[in-house]
């Protein structure tokens, strides 16, 4: 979040000058020498941060669009990952259904064969593979499942999370890794730029009114 506050920042600004006065000891000459030697450094912190403060709703228009992009890229992501896990799904009840079929055509040519007094034992045996083979492709079926269903319930609570509701929507908010990049690199630059100057001038008033404090209360 893009911290902001125009009252906070007046206020600081005039806290600061106030006390710089209040604690100077001088006479109307003196604060006015004060104030050109001290005084510019706190004229440029705080014109720094209400520079920054101009900027802050644009900021936040970025900020925003910013997280739309990244829900929108999860969204994706996930999406793709959901659609992976079930095509591997799809593919071992695929192999499961051809296994099945493969056994019911050696099982019926085993009793043929019987019937004929042909090779059965040969026959039974290729029929024992078959078996094995279902049996193999039932239990990749089986391990497929899990994931499958994992996958299509992180896909449900990101959407359901997003501000979008379809994954076609979240897909046309999509920004190129590079705008993307850059867009995430201009926040996070503003945020520590912003947070910076705040922080500058916070210890300029606290610096300002520890030095009005009594002797006996700093001691």
């Amino acid at each position: 979040r893009v911290p902001g506050d125009l009252v906070s920042v007046k206020t600081l600004k005039s806290e600061v000058a106030a006390a710089a006065v209040a604690t100077s000891g001088c006479g109307p000459e003196g604060v006015e020498v004060m104030e050109v030697t001290e005084g510019a450094e706190v004229e440029q912190a705080f014109a720094r941060l209400e520079r920054l403060y101009t900027q802050l709703p644009a900021m936040e228009e970025k900020g925003a669009a910013l997280a739309r992009a990244r829900s929108a890229a999860e969204v994706d992501g996930l999406a793709k990952a959901a659609a992976y896990r079930a095509a591997e799904l799809v593919r071992a009840e695929t192999l499961v259904a051809e296994a099945e079929a493969c056994v019911c055509e050696a099982e019926a040519a085993l009793v043929r064969s019987e019937s004929a007094e042909g090779d059965a034992a040969e026959k039974a045996a290729h029929l024992g593979d078959l078996r094995l083979a279902l049996m193999a492709a039932g239990t990749q079926r089986g391990l497929k499942v899990g994931p499958a269903q994992n996958a299509e319930h992180a896909l449900a609570q990101a959407l359901e999370a997003s501000p979008f509701d379809t994954v076609e929507e979240a897909r046309a908010a999509l920004l190129p890794a590079d705008s993307l990049a850059a867009l995430s690199a201009e926040v996070q630059a503003y945020q520590a730029d912003y947070a910076e100057a705040l922080a500058v001038c916070q210890q300029l008033e606290d610096g300002e009114a520890s030095e009005g404090l009594p002797q006996s209360a700093t001691s």
